[in-house]
C-alpha cells in the first residue's frame, strides 16, 4: 500500500444524542481534512453511541441515524479525506410467521466518501457472553466484503469480528482471502482490568497470521455501568504496535504509515499499574455517568471506613470537590472516631461536610416498633437483633436520598463487591443509590486504591486505612465476627466468581494457605444466596471481567457445588 495519513478518532459518544454526536463528529473530520488525513476511522456505533440495547429496534432511533449518516457523507463531497464510522442499519422486514429473533437492525460501519456512502459492512459475529447481548438486538451479517480505495484494499471488521475463536466464521480470514491489504476493525471495548495485554495479544496474532496490516479504534468513555478505555493502536503485517492512543482518553490522532519499514522497532506496552488503572476508569465513570445524565453534584454517606473514603477520594478527582457533599450518621454505637476521621478526610478533600446523627430517630422508631408489636408501652433496652442493625443502615438510607431528592444530588453507594458477594449490605439501607461506585472492586483493592491516592500525599488518613472494618452497627461490631478475613475471602471469591471454578476446585486451590473447606462451603453458599440483593443494586461501575451484569444466575437456586 501506498503511504496512509490515518486520523484516528478516538471518541466519547452518549448514546442517542445525536446532535452532540454529530456535531464532534464533523468538527473532526473537518480537522482530518485540514491536517490532509487519507482517512479518519471512528468507533463502533460512533453515530448513536454504544451499547443501544433496545434503542436498535427504534424505528424512529434508527431513521433519525439514517438522516445524520447521510449529513455526515455530504461533509466528503470534493474531500481526499475517507469517514469510516459506525452506525445501526435496518434490516428486511421478516415475513409474518418466519421462524426468526425480533431483531430488526444491523451493527453496521459506513465508509463515506465523495460526498456519498461508498460501502457498507454488517457485524459478522455478536457477542453473546459476559455483558453483551448482541444476538437479541442485531441481525448478524452475512459476509465479509473488501473495499476498494485508491490508496489500497481495506477490509472491514466491526469489533467481535476479531475475536473469532470459537465461532465458524472468521472474518478476517475472509477479507485475507479476497487479497485485503490493510484489516480495519472499528469497537467499543469495555475494560476490564488486564484487558489491554489481551487485547495487545490478539491484534498482533490477527496481522501476523494473516501478514496484513491492522488498525483497531476503540470506543472511550463511560456509557451506564460501562467503562471503555479506548487504548486504539494500529499494528503492521509483522505484529508491531507502531501507534498506540492514550488509555481513558478522548482524542483525535493522526499516524503516518508507509509500508515496508523495515526500521521500525514497534511500541510495546508499557507496564500496568493495575491501581492507577482502576482508579482512572473509575474516575472516567463517575465522570461520564454523572455528566451524560445531567448531575453536577453528588453525596456519599461517609462511616469514617475505608469504602465510603475512597469513593470520596474518587469522586472529588472526578467531578471536583465543589461537586461532592460528605454525610455522617453517627448511631449510638458509632465510635468517635467514626465521624471524626470522616471529618478529617472531608477536611483534606476540601468537601463540604454535615453531621447528622441519627440516635435519636433510632430510638424513636425502635420504640415505636416494639410498642405497635406488643400493643403497649415499649419497654427498655433489648438486645440487638438483625433487624435493628438494618434499620440503622435504612435510616442512613434515607436521609441520604432525602438529601439527594431535595438538592438534586447523584448518591453514590459505597459498598464494595466482597460485601456485596456475601450479602453483607442492606437493602434499602447501604446499597440505596444511583450509582455503586465499587462495587466491581474487591475489599483488598480498595485498600490499593486508598494506597494509590496517598502515593503523593495522604489525602486518606491513615487511621482510616489501618482501623479494622466494622459496619458498627452494634457494640464493638467488627466484619470479621461475620466474615473471613477480606484476604482470604477474596481469593475465593475470585476463583469462584471470576474464574467460575467448583467448590472442590476451590478447596484443592486455597487450602495451603489455611482456608478451610467449611469457610469456602459457607462463602460459596452466601454469594448464591444472596444474588436476590445484587438484582436491586443501582448500576455498578464494571473493572473486573466477571462483573455482576455479566454473571447472570438463577436467583431460586439450589446447586451448591
Amino acid at each position: 500500500m501506498k503511504k496512509i495519513r490515518f486520523a484516528i478518532a478516538q471518541m466519547n459518544p452518549t448514546v442517542g444524542d445525536y446532535a452532540g454526536n454529530v456535531r464532534k463528529i464533523l468538527a473532526w473530520v473537518r480537522r482530518a481534512q485540514q491536517r490532509k488525513a487519507d482517512i479518519i476511522v471512528f468507533p463502533e456505533l460512533a453515530l448513536s453511541g454504544y451499547p443501544v440495547w433496545d434503542l436498535a429496534n427504534k424505528a424512529g432511533f434508527v431513521s433519525e441515524g439514517l438522516k445524520h449518516l447521510d449529513r455526515i457523507a455530504l461533509a466528503t463531497k470534493g474531500k481526499k479525506t475517507a469517514v469510516v464510522l459506525g452506525f445501526v442499519e435496518p434490516a428486511a422486514k421478516q415475513p409474518p410467521g418466519a421462524n426468526h429473533h425480533p431483531a430488526r437492525s444491523y451493527n453496521a460501519l459506513a465508509w463515506l466518501e465523495g460526498g456519498k456512502i461508498k460501502a457498507k459492512q454488517h457485524k459478522r459475529l455478536l457477542p453473546t457472553y459476559d455483558v453483551f447481548l448482541e444476538e437479541l438486538f442485531f441481525e448478524s451479517g452475512k459476509a465479509s466484503k473488501v473495499i476498494p480505495w485508491r490508496l489500497g484494499r481495506v477490509g472491514p471488521t466491526i469489533c467481535e469480528d476479531l475475536w473469532d475463536q470459537g465461532y465458524a466464521h472468521k472474518p478476517v480470514s475472509d477479507l485475507v482471502s479476497q487479497r485485503a491489504q490493510l484489516i480495519i476493525n472499528i469497537s467499543a471495548s469495555p475494560y476490564y482490568r488486564g484487558v489491554a495485554g489481551v487485547r495487545d495479544s490478539l491484534l498482533k496474532r490477527h496481522a501476523v497470521r494473516s501478514r496484513c496490516p491492522l488498525l483497531y479504534v476503540n470506543q472511550v468513555g463511560g456509557q451506564d455501568d460501562l467503562i471503555f478505555d479506548g487504548r486504539s493502536v494500529f499494528v503492521d503485517s509483522k505484529g508491531r504496535v507502531l501507534f498506540r492512543a492514550k488509555p481513558f482518553k478522548e482524542e483525535l490522532c493522526f499516524f503516518d504509515w508507509e509500508s515496508p519499514r523495515p526500521e521500525e522497532q514497534g511500541i510495546v506496552l508499557p507496564p500496568i499499574n493495575e491501581p492507577a488503572e482502576m482508579y482512572e476508569a473509575l474516575c472516567l465513570g463517575i465522570s461520564d455517568y454523572c455528566s451524560k445524565n445531567g448531575f453536577r453534584k453528588v453525596v456519599i454517606g461517609l462511616s469514617g471506613g475505608i469504602d465510603s473514603a475512597v469513593v470520596a477520594a474518587l469522586a472529588v478527582d472526578a467531578l471536583g470537590k465543589d461537586a461532592v457533599l460528605g454525610v455522617t450518621m453517627p448511631s449510638g454505637f458509632s465510635s468517635r472516631g467514626s465521624w471524626k476521621d470522616s471529618e478529617e478526610l472531608a477536611k483534606r478533600l476540601g468537601i463540604e461536610f454535615r453531621n447528622y446523627p441519627i440516635r435519636g430517630k433510632y430510638d424513636y422508631l425502635v420504640k415505636a416498633y416494639d410498642a405497635q408489636r406488643s400493643g403497649r408501652k415499649a419497654k427498655g433496652k433489648k438486645k440487638i437483633t438483625l433487624a435493628m442493625e438494618n434499620l440503622q443502615a435504612r435510616i442512613r438510607g434515607l436521609e441520604l436520598m432525602y438529601l439527594s431528592n431535595d438538592e438534586g444530588r447523584l448518591l453514590l453507594s459505597t459498598g464494595n463487591k466482597s460485601e456485596l458477594a456475601m450479602g453483607y449490605c442492606t437493602l434499602y439501607g447501604d446499597m440505596a443509590g444511583g450509582l455503586c461506585v465499587l462495587g466491581d472492586v474487591y475489599k483488598s483493592d480498595v485498600y490499593r486504591l486508598a494506597w494509590y491516592r496517598n502515593r503523593d500525599k495522604e489525602v486518606i488518613p491513615d487511621v482510616i486505612i489501618r482501623k479494622p472494618p466494622s459496619a458498627e452497627l452494634r457494640p464493638d461490631q467488627k466484619d470479621e465476627d461475620s466474615l473471613p478475613p477480606y484476604d482470604l475471602l477474596d481469593e475465593v471469591l475470585y476463583q469462584y466468581i471470576e474464574e467460575n471454578r467448583s467448590r472442590d476446585e476451590i478447596q484443592e486451590m486455597v487450602r495451603p494457605r489455611g482456608i478451610s473447606a467449611a469457610t469456602v462451603k459457607d462463602a460459596i453458599r452466601r454469594v448464591d444466596h444472596n444474588e436476590y440483593k445484587r438484582r436491586q443494586t443501582p448500576p455498578i461501575l464494571r473493572v473486573t471481567q466477571k462483573a455482576w451484569f455479566g454473571r447472570r444466575m438463577p436467583i431460586t437456586n439450589r446447586f451448591d457445588r
